[in-house]
């Protein structure tokens, strides 16, 4: 009776002891740890330099993999921005020009009907 209580009170104390003294919790890894600080920082300072840093130093990394995805969409998408900038400034120059051509054309309008009444009077009153 006494070694049966004793069998059975060893797996109780065991796992009694795991309750009480659990395992760490696994460590991330160098690689996972520094493409989580180099998103912080991309999230908010729009900064790449840590996921350059991950892909030379852990260059066989799936977290240099995902750096790599990262800048490659950030900087498609600055080339993007930039196009669009250059898309509206453009469109703001031909609304400029557009604006002086009218202005350019009633000038002209008012000079045309200047000269209309001008050729008019000259032949109501001969020299």
């Amino acid at each position: 009776m006494k070694k049966l209580l004793s069998i059975l009170l060893i797996p109780l104390f065991l796992s009694g002891c795991s309750v009480l003294c659990p395992q760490p919790k696994q460590a991330l890894l160098q690689d996972q740890q520094n493409f989580s600080l180099a998103f912080e920082d991309f999230q908010t300072n729009h900064q790449l330099d840590g996921f350059r840093m991950l892909m030379v130093d852990f260059p066989d990394s799936v977290w240099a993999s995902r750096a790599e995805t990262i800048i490659l969409y950030s900087q498609e998408l600055n080339q993007r921005k930039a196009q669009n900038q250059k898309l509206r400034e453009s469109e703001r120059q031909q609304i400029l020009e557009i604006e002086q051509l009218k202005i350019m054309n009633q000038q002209l309008s008012e000079k045309i009907e200047q000269f209309k009444s001008l050729l008019i009077q000259s032949e109501q009153h001969p020299q």
